[in-house]
């Protein structure tokens, strides 16, 4: 389909990312990740709203991020497309938060949002999809249809490779069926695109802990407590995979203590030649 090509106010994928066409996989990994700090619905908070925001987000990245994606949809661009590219790549990412009107004339943010509706109705859809098949699936693991559940979700990995939500639904059916590393494969990829989730690092941790991988389970516990050093379920985690590694209470206690420390470290009594008794 040439359908955004054809309508120069549509925002195109660099656009919505906020990226030149020239970009390279760094800039653009480095632009979602912005955008994803503040504009994803667990941070920014919002409605159906800010998730169809996020979800736009997320499907650009997953078309431009990827290098045979990208190929393939900047050929549907077109070569006058580049050439305006120059005019474009300075304004702002065509998905920022709402906010409230500070001028007469609408500001880029509504702008974009009146240009992007159809765009952002059609990631609405794709999201009620997914997640019309996760709640048939979550319903059949009540049931213990672990594989069944995993069926009908695999059907749409090739379409949602990279959706977070997804991922930690098959994880949740490979572990019904006690396969922790199938589970700890599809967490891995939503660590990966949301990397910024506690939760995330934490119920790989699980996956890792059931399947008895202790060092493992340590560090993605860990990673979950460097995002958010809050999280009880990444505290009781951890606590229970030092009882296997060694060193118990103390060591974690440590942990918890070097990772709310203040950058540069915190600071010595001035006792250098204290001994301990």
């Amino acid at each position: 389909m040439t359908d955004r090509a054809s309508h120069g106010a549509q925002q195109d994928y660099y656009q919505i990312l906020g990226v030149p066409r020239s970009a390279s996989r760094e800039d653009i990994e480095k632009a979602y990740f912005d955008l994803a700090r503040t504009l994803h619905p667990d941070i920014a908070g919002g409605g159906p709203e800010a998730t169809a925001r996020f979800m736009l987000i997320n499907e650009a990245y997953q078309v431009i991020g990827s290098p045979s994606s990208r190929r393939e949809y900047d050929l549907t661009l077109g070569p006058e497309s580049f050439a305006a590219a120059s005019t474009t790549v300075k304004r702002e990412p065509a998905v920022t938060p709402a906010g409230p009107s500070t001028g007469a004339t609408a500001g880029p943010s509504a702008t974009a949002a009146r240009v992007d509706e159809p765009r952002a109705g059609a990631a609405q859809r794709l999201d009620e999809k997914v997640r019309r098949i996760i709640r048939q699936a979550d319903r059949l693991c009540e049931q213990g249809n672990f594989w069944q559940a995993a069926d009908l979700m695999q059907r749409l990995l090739p379409q949602y490779p990279r959706q977070p939500a997804l991922r930690r639904a098959l994880a949740r059916a490979a572990s019904g069926k006690m396969r922790y590393h199938e589970a700890a494969q599809h967490l891995k990829i939503a660590c990966e695109v949301e990397y910024f989730n506690s939760d995330n690092h934490v119920l790989l941790g699980e996956a890792f802990i059931k399947g008895r991988q202790w060092q493992k389970a340590h560090d993605a516990l860990t990673d979950a407590l460097s995002w958010n050093e809050d999280n009880d379920r990444a505290k009781r985690g951890l606590e229970e995979v030092q009882k296997h590694l060694g060193g118990g209470e103390s060591f974690f206690r440590k942990l918890i203590s070097k990772l709310t420390q203040p950058v540069g470290g915190a600071k010595k009594d001035g006792k250098p030649g204290a001994k301990r008794k």
